[in-house]
């Protein structure tokens, strides 16, 4: 299997949605329509995802807050990806999951639809929670399929196209223009490889890679999911995978086999070990993919660009990190207030400084941005979030089951196109059928 082709805890993910499918309620929301007003003490239970750096900054905020606060006290939680989502689709089917609870919006409703989360408008309209420095396009991606907003988003991450520039100079090619579309990608690729080092290939193979998909359909204005449906045609999937094929053929991209054999963590790709001269990284990813190619190739310099846009625009959509609330929290004016504090507090944002994607309060982006110590490889990941943000990003509104059904199945399609000759109609056909039930029964 590809090594980009599932997101850590893919399977976990399923659990929810399968152990609740139907649309069966978890159970009932005794806190409907509560607006977050009260005493803020007592305690509270606060997860997030992470390790080591993250989890320090994490409690820094907390420790922050706890000062702010002298009545509370808050449990924090966290473990890797994968044994988090496995630990809070247990805690959501037992309705004791923390009363902060972080989420991103891909998995976000495989919660909203089993009535497990507060809708947080009735907070932000009682003044308990600001999001008034969050821009719109940016809050809408904590939306539930009813509109309703279940999450704030406080950490916005993106796809890029992490270029080693110190390459791509010496290739001839150069960087690819500002606003330059997919064809223009592939011309780039084919200038670039005859002037790369023996045994160094353009690009990763990326056509198994669902966020390059998804950067496709946006810049060609095409809807990724509709009413619990794939929201784009057979035709334009066809299209995406052909022109991966045609890039495929003109031999600048690395083989299905290498590809397979890529390591999964991010900051040892190919590209962070300058064994090829771009792939698609997280944006975030600059800083420890830099640290690994220092230690490889001394000299080299990574640089992060927005992906190929297309007729319609920019192909980039944003990934946001953020927290819920659910409804068996016994605490929500303490939760609400741990919210607003972590999205307003300039302290909380200095603490923890951008550690799970670029900080959507504008504010305390633009106060990072500003600080001369700032390191030069977060510096570029929050300069290209402010100018993805600024091209008024798509916003992808994910179905419940999306990382179980859709991304193990886009793999497998693509893997029966390179490695069993399979034409890219039939296996566009068969993935379409397979997610579209998959997603129908969630």
């Amino acid at each position: 299997m590809f090594r980009r082709s599932l997101a850590a805890g893919a399977l976990a993910l399923g659990l929810l949605a399968t152990g609740c499918a139907g649309g069966t309620s978890i159970g009932a929301n005794p806190n409907e329509g509560a607006d977050g007003t009260g005493d803020v003490t007592g305690n509270i239970r606060v997860s997030w995802w992470g390790s080591g750096p993250r989890n320090e900054a994490t409690n820094a905020v907390i420790d922050l807050f706890k000062a702010a606060h002298p009545g509370t006290a808050v449990e924090g939680e966290s473990a890797d990806f994968q044994a988090y989502m496995e630990r809070l689709n247990v805690q959501a089917s037992s309705a004791n999951m923390p009363c902060v609870t972080q989420l991103q919006g891909r998995q976000l409703n495989d919660y909203t639809t089993k009535n497990a989360l507060l809708d947080l408008q009735p907070m932000i309209d009682a003044g308990t929670i600001d999001v008034s420095q969050i821009p719109p396009e940016v809050l809408d991606t904590g939306r539930g399929l009813d509109g309703k907003l279940y999450m704030i988003p406080y950490g916005a991450a993106y796809d890029a196209l992490t270029v080693n520039r110190t390459l791509a100079e010496r290739s001839g090619a150069g960087l690819p223009a500002d606003g330059y579309d997919w064809d223009a990608f592939a011309d780039w690729l084919q200038r670039a490889q005859p002037g790369l080092p023996d045994g160094i290939k353009a690009v990763g193979l990326g056509g198994g890679l669902p966020n390059n998909f998804i950067a496709y359909t946006a810049g060609r204005g095409a809807s990724l999911f509709a009413d619990r449906q794939l929201g784009f045609s057979e035709d334009l999937l066809v299209e995406y995978w052909d022109m991966w094929e045609r890039i495929r053929g003109a031999g600048v991209t690395t083989t299905p086999e290498a590809d397979g054999e890529e390591p999964d963590q991010t900051e040892q790709r190919y590209v962070a070990q300058g064994k090829v001269l771009a792939d698609n990284l997280p944006g975030n990813a600059l800083t420890p993919a830099q640290k690994t190619l220092d230690g490889t190739q001394p000299g080299q310099q990574l640089v992060t660009l927005p992906l190929p846009a297309g007729p319609s625009g920019s192909g980039n959509v944003l990934f946001t990190s953020g927290f819920s609330i659910p409804t068996s929290c016994d605490n929500i004016p303490t939760a609400a207030a741990f919210i607003d504090f972590w999205m307003t507090d300039d302290g909380a944002a200095k603490a923890f400084l951008s550690s799970n994607g670029a900080v959507t309060n504008t504010r305390h982006l633009q106060q990072q941005l500003d600080d001369p110590n700032l390191p030069a490889t977060k510096r570029a990941e929050l300069q290209l979030y402010q100018k993805i943000v600024a091209q008024n990003p798509v916003s992808v509104l994910y179905p419940p089951g999306y990382q179980a059904s859709f991304e193990g199945a886009f793999v497998r399609a693509y893997e029966s196109v390179v490695f069993g000759g399979t034409p890219t109609r039939d296996a566009a056909r068969a993935f379409m059928t397979e997610v579209n039930a998959a997603l129908a029964s969630s």
